[in-house]
């Protein structure tokens, strides 16, 4: 406990606290299948198909205040778990939103939310004006930006090397070790070694998200309580993809196949009323320059 107390009061200590503190926010609905990067980091990957709506924060993805660069993927839904379809619906539905808000001082939660973005498919193609036919299309992109205003400025990724594509190879075998380092030492409930490799991250997640002593306090103990849950499992690393984020500087492993497809090649599974539940664990790696180890960003 006392390592604990330790750690929540130096993240408290490197973080700091402003009058206004905004959050920013995106509300996606779609039946397709998608990517989302702001600023070239992953905000969602949803590959699957049941389809619907999901709300994010994207604090954490916005490293200061200016313009921020917000890139759509979008592909043909999947008819079950394993067969996509070949071509986008025609008749099918992408919508985006993106709010700011902020926690009000006399602790009555949320502002109302100011929208700053609204986008759906659009009809005609920006460039020729000509009619999309997305009946013929396997998939569709589409670059979209907005002026966001915070008071912190995060390091993040920035001055880290820039990985070259064409040494995938050897950088997917030096992922896969490091993911399973810490799939081991979660295994092994090793919490020493991941409070160290998780710092940096934490310390920015902190101040992204603004949180109080007691929020610091209950998101460290979450990772905590999911390796000493019931039947807790490190599943093994298979079938993953080596995928690059924050303009190259940026490497994780994603899932391939099935149900965990797009989702973090480090799952863990543990027992919950009776079922058996999946946890995906985050896991962006960078290199800050000049150093030969991996660090975990986010």
């Amino acid at each position: 406990m006392k390592k604990l107390e330790e750690r929540v009061t130096y993240i408290e200590s490197q973080r700091k606290r402003f009058e206004y503190e905004p959050q920013y926010q995106i509300k996606i609905e779609t039946q397709f299948a998608y990517r989302i990067r702001l600023n070239d980091m992953p905000v969602n990957t949803y590959l699957g198909n049941w389809g619907g709506s999901v709300k994010l924060n994207l604090n954490t993805e916005i490293l200061q205040s200016g313009i921020q660069n917000l890139n759509i993927e979008i592909y043909p839904e999947y008819s079950d778990i394993n067969t996509q379809k070949e071509f986008l619906d025609p008749k099918g539905y992408f919508k985006l939103q993106i709010t700011q808000t902020a926690w009000r001082k006399d602790g009555g939660g949320l502002e109302e939310p100011k929208t700053i973005l609204e986008y759906e498919l659009p009809k005609e193609d920006k460039q020729t004006g000509w009619t999309i036919d997305y009946a013929k299309l396997k998939s569709f992109t589409d670059s979209l930006s907005f002026e966001a205003t915070v008071p912190y400025h995060l390091q993040g990724w920035t001055n880290g090397e820039v990985f070259k594509e064409e040494d995938s190879l050897q950088l997917k075998a030096q992922v896969i070790s490091f993911y399973k380092n810490i799939g081991e030492a979660m295994k092994n409930k090793n919490m020493e070694f991941l409070n160290k490799e998780y710092l940096k991250a934490d310390i920015e997640n902190a101040q992204a998200f603004y949180f109080s002593k007691e929020e610091i306090k209950n998101y460290l103990v979450d990772l905590e309580k999911s390796i000493n849950a019931e039947n807790f499992k490190v599943l093994p690393i298979e079938d993953c993809v080596l995928k690059y984020y924050g303009n190259h500087r940026v490497l994780s492993l994603e899932a391939l196949k099935g149900i965990d497809r797009g989702e973090s090649s480090l799952i863990t599974t543990y027992t919950k009323d009776g079922a058996e539940r999946s946890i995906y664990h985050s896991l962006l790696l960078y290199r800050p320059k000049g150093s030969s180890q991996f660090q975990i960003i986010r």
